[in-house]
Parts: C-alpha cells; structure tokens; sequence
C-alpha cells in the first residue's frame, strides 16, 4: 500500500505542474493545450482518488481519505464545467477558483502521503521495538 501512495505522491505534484504550466499558458497567452492539460489534470484527481483509497485503509488516515474521495469528483466536474459558469467579465473569479481547486488536490494528495507514511514508520517502529 505504501508503494501505492509515493506513486500518487510522485504523480500528483507533477502532473499538477504540467496542469499549471498548460493553464497559465491558456489563461496568459492564448495558447491551448487543453487536450494535454485535461491529461494532467485527470492524473492529478487519480492521484488523490488513489490516495484517498489507500488511506481509508487506516484508521489514523480514514478520515482525510474519505475527504479526499468526496473531493476527487469535484476537481474535473468543475475543470469541465468552468467555461459555463459567471461567463463575461468576471469569468476570471472563475478560474481563480479552478486553479485553487486543482492546488487543493494537490496539497490534499501530498498531505495524505505524509501522513500514510508517518503512521507507516510509527507501525514499524513498534513493531521493531516488541520484536526486541
């Protein structure tokens, strides 16, 4: 189960950087690479959603798992649904709200794997120290 959360410790933060990257380019400049970053952005909810998972397995963890697999449909819904909402001259709000959206994934999956991992270290520790 650990190798399951530094994947999606890994995976998340970048692709969520190649997410960034390509939208700021969109948002910025005009240059759309919506395809690609409808990609990263479906790997970084994958990555929470796995996380999510894995980390209901514990109970020190289960609660910030289940957070993370209600919020996990939230991210492309509202990706998807973006251009719909507040169209015009306060679009803007919108995709301010997008990008903390996508950074709230983000930090959500990273505080999952550093949890995960603590409680995995302090397991081992005490069972190190009943086998001593």
């Amino acid at each position: 189960m650990s190798t399951l959360i530094r994947l999606a410790t890994l995976a998340g933060p970048y692709s969520g950087i190649g997410a960034l990257v390509l939208g700021l380019l969109h948002w910025f400049f005009g240059v759309s690479f919506i395809g690609l970053h409808i990609v990263f952005g479906s790997m970084v909810t994958a990555s929470l959603l796995v996380a999510g998972v894995v980390a209901m397995t514990r109970r020190d963890t289960r609660s910030i798992g289940a957070l993370a697999v209600l919020f996990a449909p939230v991210v492309p819904i509202f990706g998807m649904t973006q251009m719909t909402i507040l169209v015009g001259g306060n679009h803007w709000i919108v995709r301010v709200a997008h990008l903390l959206v996508g950074a709230g994934a983000i930090a959500l999956t990273e505080r999952i794997g550093d949890r995960y991992l603590k409680g995995s270290a302090r397991q081992a520790g005490a069972e190190a120290a009943r086998a001593a």
